[in-house]
């Protein structure tokens, strides 16, 4: 007799690694936007945030797509081959898992150098270790605390922002 699959999956652990993905975008987002409106307070420029706002939905759609696309082709081969690696030539999946990621983010070491790279790696490496525990229940968790982070992150700007000015 079986009941629902409680277990991992490559579906759940595709949806948790997009989800990881964007909301690591989001922190993203809520530091570039705090560092370029304070950067804006000492050039005397004013920033016009409408126009973000309105096409907010249509940049969040194409990046709910890259996300997505970014787990498929790297995230889940990360985590899939450095547990194959693990129990192949010993050692912890993490480790593995890392140094993939690492590997993985030098693609982007052409492109945008050594600050690309590192960014590549931290984001890859981070949905790597969010995707590892993914069972029945851990998308919804991650949604509720992922989502808290990013609104605090948005929240601790700015409050930056305000006791700057």
């Amino acid at each position: 007799m079986s009941g629902p699959d409680t277990g991992r999956t490559n579906a759940r652990m595709l949806r948790v690694s997009t989800l990881a993905l964007c909301l690591e975008a989001g922190v993203a987002l809520a530091v570039l936007m705090t560092v370029g409106l304070s950067r804006t307070a000492e050039t005397g420029y004013t920033y016009e945030g409408g126009l973000f706002l309105l096409a907010l939905p249509l940049v969040s759609t194409f990046g709910v797509l890259a996300a997505f696309a970014v787990s498929a082709v790297l995230v889940l081969p990360v985590v899939l081959l450095g547990e194959d690696l693990g129990r192949r030539f010993g050692g912890r999946p993490v480790w593995w898992q890392l140094g993939l990621s690492a590997l993985a983010g030098a693609l982007l070491a052409p492109l945008a150098g050594v600050w690309g790279w590192l960014v590549g790696w931290a984001f890859l490496a981070v949905a790597a270790l969010l995707t590892r525990p993914a069972r029945q229940g851990y998308f919804v968790s991650l949604l509720l605390w992922g989502t808290l982070a990013v609104v605090s992150v948005f929240m601790v700007g700015g409050i930056a922002l305000y006791m700057e000015s």
